[in-house]
This record gives structure tokens, C-alpha cells and sequence, in this order.
């Protein structure tokens, strides 16, 4: 019996490991419920500060209501189960920054409070805790870096570092008592970017029951644009010689219907080139948008994944770690 790629995907738990999209636009969510995503890590906060950050926090909860229909909060494991049997779309609320807790560690458990299970602990630059991937020194974590991190174990956060330096990564899946996440990163090994990791820290973090989610940004894919579904699915592939199936899901970091000055501000400090370069580079053909989740799964079983693989992939690699850590 032939296999049926769209019914596997509608049957499947499908997550979306990042997606950075402008979440006050009712037209994310309509192309989300479109391609079949049961959860998405829905990125709502990231250099906000703490009064911003409630702000948007209160905005993206009030439109997942009025979206009730086909979108819920989630903030458990099960949450995403319930969301896949009823139809719906599931919410897990996440930063990019630890810019929104200041150096107000408390802070981390009102935000879990509202339902944030993921955040980042830099983005690009060196903030209170550490060091991003373009800082001009990656001096590691912060004593508030060490503290933030055993207050998000303890709570049950997981700590995303993809937007971390090399040095702060690896400290803190050291010092992390539970899985860390590489939400939106692919292999430098394959693609040198500052942005995308080594396979020292690919291997570490799957080592320690980690998740690597990879990206389908162009400009990291492929120096030939525009790039297509196939060089995604080759960064698939690559993380998966790496560290095994069971460690790679899918971050691919849209950023749909994002307003030009929320955009200005996400590519502030770096350099013009690659300013020019991310405002400029068409899509990638096949997977431009949320909407074309459906192609990823066809794609891996074209590729020769079994159904349960591509089902790893496709959601449940997340699903167990979101288990463990929260």
C-alpha cells in the first residue's frame, strides 16, 4: 500500500520549534491552522523589557481568544495532545532574550505564571546573563547567568541557547540539570554562520537529551539563492548524521507579516552586508511560509525516512523534551 504523505501529516503531532512571526496578525494564525501545526513556540518577547513584555504577553493571549476556535494556550505536554485531538493550534508562549527579567530573576516564575515554557538566554549580543553569537567575546555565563538558569530548571523552563556563543552554549548545558533546546540553528560544519553551531555543541546538547531545531533561513542554508525545500531537508539530513534521528526537530523561524519597525529592531547592530542580505533574500521555494509545513513531511518520506522517523522529526522529538523539562 502506497503511503499517503498528507494523511501521516494529519495524523502526526506537528511542531514548530521557533517561529518569530508577528502574532498580533490574525493571517499568522489562519496560515498556522493551514499547515497543520499542532504546536508552535511562539516567540513574544524577546530585547522587551519587563512592562513590554506584559504588554505583548496580554496582546497574543487576547487574540489566541479570539481565535478560540482554532487556537489554545498551551503550558503542559498534554496541553499539546488536546490541541491535536480538538483541531486546534497550541500556543506555548516563549522569549528570545532574557531581556525581559531584567535582573529580576522572580520574574521568571510570573512569567510562568502566564504559560512561558521556553526562552533563550541571549539573543546576538552579550546581555546579563551571557553572551550571543556576535558578541566581540563570548565571556560565558554571568553569576545572574548560573542563577537564571537553576531557577528555570526548577521551575520547569527550557533553556533555548540558539542565538548563544560558543563558550556560554556549552556552559550552560553543563551546568542545566535538565535537556536544553537549539531551537533554530543548523550545522556550521555544513553552512559556516555565526549564527549556526558547532558540531561540539550539536553533539553536546544531544548528548545531554537536547533537541536541535533546524532553521530554514535562506541565508543559512545555501550560498545559491534563492534556496529551496531540498536544501532544508539537506540541513535535516546533516543534523541527523550528526547525532542520531531522535535529537532534530524543525525551527524554522518564519517571521510573517512582521512590521518593518519590529523588523529594523530585530536586525539592529549587525552589519549592513548581512542587514541587506536578510532584508532582501527571496523565500525559500516550497517552505515560504508556515502554510507549507505539509511539503517538510512529504519531503523526509521522498528522502527515505521511515513514518516514525519523520514523525520524530516532524513533532514528537519535541514533544518528548518539552515532557522531561516541564
Amino acid at each position: 500500500m502506497t503511503l499517503n504523505p498528507t494523511q501521516l501529516h494529519d495524523d502526526s503531532i506537528i511542531i514548530d520549534g521557533l517561529n518569530a512571526s508577528w502574532f498580533l496578525n490574525d493571517e499568522v494564525f489562519k496560515r498556522l491552522h493551514r499547515g497543520g501545526v499542532t504546536a508552535v513556540n511562539a516567540t513574544v518577547a524577546a530585547w522587551h523589557n519587563p512592562s513590554e513584555t506584559m504588554d505583548m504577553i496580554e496582546q497574543v493571549l487576547q487574540t489566541i481568544e479570539r481565535y478560540q476556535d482554532i487556537a489554545m494556550q498551551v503550558q503542559t505536554a498534554e496541553d499539546i495532545r488536546t490541541a491535536k485531538t480538538s483541531g486546534r493550534v497550541g500556543f506555548i508562549l516563549g522569549f528570545q532574550d532574557t531581556a525581559p527579567i531584567a535582573d529580576k530573576l522572580n520574574l521568571l516564575e510570573t512569567y510562568y505564571r502566564l504559560g512561558v515554557r521556553i526562552i533563550q538566554l541571549t539573543y546576538n549580543f552579550e546581555n546579563l546573563v551571557g553572551c550571543g553569537c556576535r558578541a566581540p567575546e563570548d565571556k560565558g555565563l554571568t553569576s545572574l547567568g548560573h542563577e537564571a538558569i537553576a531557577e528555570m530548571n526548577r521551575l520547569g523552563i527550557l533553556i533555548d541557547l540558539s542565538h548563544c556563543g560558543e563558550r556560554t552554549t556549552l556552559e550552560a548545558v553543563e551546568l542545566s540539570k535538565k535537556p536544553v533546546a537549539i531551537t533554530h540553528a543548523n550545522a556550521a560544519s555544513q553552512f559556516p554562520d555565526a549564527r549556526n553551531k558547532s558540531d561540539e555543541v550539536i553533539r553536546t546538547c544531544a548528548d545531554n537529551g537536547g533537541v536541535i531545531g533546524a532553521i530554514s533561513f535562506p541565508a543559512m542554508l545555501t550560498h545559491t539563492l534563492p534556496a529551496t525545500i531540498n536544501d532544508y531537508l539537506s540541513a535535516v539530513d546533516y543534523l541527523v548524521d550528526i547525532v542520531g534521528v531522535e535529537h532534530v526537530g524543525l525551527g524554522p523561524d518564519f517571521m510573517e507579516e512582521m512590521p518593518v519597525e519590529v523588523r529594523n529592531t530585530v536586525l539592529q547592530g549587525l552589519p549592513s552586508n548581512v542587514v541587506d542580505l536578510l532584508t532582501t533574500m527571496p523565500p525559500v521555494q516550497d517552505f515560504a511560509s508556515v502554510s507549507e509545513m505539509p511539503n517538510v513531511t512529504a519531503g523526509l518520506l521522498a528522502r527515505g525516512y521511515s513514518p516514525k522517523d519523520t514523525q520524530k522529526i516532524m513533532g514528537e522529538n519535541w514533544m518528548k523534551l518539552y515532557e522531561q523539562v516541564w
